[in-house]
């Protein structure tokens, strides 16, 4: 192996090579949420089947036995209500963690059985009338696997010590009204099937639990477990991910082979490539850059970045959602932007996709409306270029942000069109519109090559201040020289805008207070980046 491919190795999780960290992971969270919640439902149809049972058997068979074995019966009916009450409401209000929840409910399973018995056989023990059709053991046996999946010695225990509480019932009886216990034939034509049912139980058992943890392995990416998809796109997903040993929330954007265009091959040299600009954006170190902290290639070829979780909302919702903001908030986020570009571009890298969904307003540490720009993975190196230079040629940024020069030729942009990005984010974050808002990604296009917008002042329902109107309109100049030239200028002239009131972390604190509800936890779109919606 040569030392550029022991170098990829060492930084990808590539097929066939193993992670020694790697525990047994178990079930997927998500997985073990969705079990417990239809623990709570079996529960509560447990308890309605055993009363319906109970009564209809109570109306329509004469009564067999004497009053204590009527009131075992009637016992059972009364824990095996309560039992599946208790279970229904530890499922839903969670207070329990997931793997001791699941623990019980082998517990549940057992005892119910035995319920399900003394209630079943009440009458049996004391007839010598042939068994007709499938007992409610068996099914409960059954039923009680495909709903809750574990591992294989929790399924046995649960499945044999559940057929075995049949025979208990039956002893139980015999002690109490003092009777003999069915002759060996009929005790094996009764109990038989519950055992059988046990062992296919296991088997099935087997199954579910194998794609739960086959759903889990496939959601591993090196150290960290996808746990929750909250994005997606034409081009890959983002889910929300942990370190399986660092309590580390992050965010992992998964980018699908069949997106990357030669039928879904990952070439070398596109890993190389890969890797390149991956490492390239991990060496960012502004604050307001999302932070980067793995990168590789999973067993069927996608590729993924790891990012720094936050909890927050994108510019396009928090403006979807909560309308236009002042000058003076608007300034404060395009600062911040402009700190993350700037250092990327004295880089050499142009960013390529500056847009709303791509900008994350959020609460970072004790600071609010803290701006983190992401998406740095579809930047261009500009001094390194070969050929297009980007992993994905296909994707030059967003119709409704893209500046006139890239839409004409991707190449031929620079640091330039990401300003003019930032001054179509700044119309939008003012205005609550768009520069252009053509019928389809074509118009809109040609719409930024060849009109002159207009200005945010006459689109904005509150007064922006003339110099910050002239700024916006000097970013969407169609000539990049007519533009302001570096993000540094950029900035120097938005921090000379006189502002009545300049945006405050005390009213920046006061509005994430108010509108805490609706920004937890939330993270950038995918949805214009990746779609591959651009021309």
């Amino acid at each position: 192996m040569s030392t550029a491919e022991q170098e990829v190795s060492a930084h990808l999780c590539v097929p066939g090579k193993r992670d020694s960290h790697i525990t047994n992971p178990g079930l997927p969270a998500d997985v073990m949420d969705k079990a417990i919640t239809r623990l709570g439902w079996l529960g509560l149809l447990f308890t309605a089947t055993l009363q319906s049972v109970h009564w209809t058997r109570i109306s329509f068979t004469p009564f067999a036995g004497s009053d204590q074995g009527m009131r075992i019966a009637n016992a059972a009916l009364i824990i095996g209500t309560i039992l599946g009450i208790t279970i229904a409401t530890l499922a839903w209000t969670r207070k329990l963690p997931r793997q001791m929840m699941l623990d019980a409910a082998i517990f549940f399973q057992v005892a119910a059985a035995f319920c399900v018995a003394a209630i079943e056989f009440r009458i049996l023990i004391h007839t010598d009338e042939p068994i007709v059709g499938v007992s409610g053991m068996a099914l409960w046996i059954t039923f009680f696997v495909l709903v809750v999946p574990t591992t294989f010695g929790k399924a046995a225990l649960g499945a044999f010590g559940s057929a075995l509480m049949g025979p208990l019932a039956a002893l139980v009886y015999a002690a109490v009204e003092s009777v003999p216990l069915p002759d060996y034939g009929r005790m094996l034509s009764i109990f038989l099937p519950d055992l059988l049912s046990a062992a296919w139980a296991l088997l099935l058992s087997r199954y579910v639990y194998g794609m739960g943890r086959a759903l889990g392995s496939a959601r591993r990416m090196g150290y960290y477990e996808l746990t929750e998809r909250v994005g997606h796109g034409g081009m890959g997903e983002v889910w929300r991910a942990k370190h399986r040993m660092l309590a580390r929330p992050a965010a992992i954007k998964l980018i699908t082979p069949e997106a990357l265009g030669a039928g879904g091959e990952v070439t070398s040299t596109l890993i190389r490539r890969f890797e390149r600009e991956a490492q390239t954006t991990a060496t960012l170190q502004s604050q307001h850059t999302v932070q980067v902290y793995d990168f590789g290639v999973t067993e069927d070829g996608a590729l993924y970045y790891v990012m720094e979780y936050l909890e927050g909302l994108n510019l396009q919702t928090l403006i979807e959602s909560h309308g236009p903001v002042p000058p003076e908030r608007a300034v404060h986020f395009m600062l911040q932007m402009l700190e993350s570009l700037d250092e990327a571009h004295r880089a050499g890298l142009v960013h390529r996709d500056i847009k709303p969904a791509n900008i994350i307003s959020s609460k970072y540490g004790v600071h609010y409306d803290f701006v983190k720009v992401l998406d740095f993975g579809l930047a261009r190196c500009v001094e390194h270029n070969q050929g297009t230079g980007t992993m994905f040629p296909m994707v030059a940024g967003t119709p409704a942000f893209m500046a006139p020069e890239s839409a004409l030729n991707t190449t031929d942009a620079d640091a330039r069109a990401d300003l003019y990005a930032v001054g179509a984010v700044g119309y939008w974050l003012l205005t609550g519109k768009l520069v252009f808002e053509g019928l389809s990604d074509y118009e809109t296009l040609l719409e930024h090559i060849h009109n002159v917008p207009v200005p945010p002042s006459e689109k904005s329902g509150t007064a922006v201040p003339p110099e910050l109107d002239r700024i916006i309109m000097a970013c969407l100049e169609k000539n990049p020289e007519d533009r302001p030239q570096t993000a540094a200028e950029l900035m120097a002239r938005l921090k000379a805008v006189p502002l009545e009131s300049p945006w405050s972390a005390e009213r920046a604190e006061v509005w994430w207070q108010t509108h805490r509800p609706s920004t937890q936890g939330s993270l950038g779109s995918l949805q214009p980046s990746l779609a591959g919606e651009a021309a």
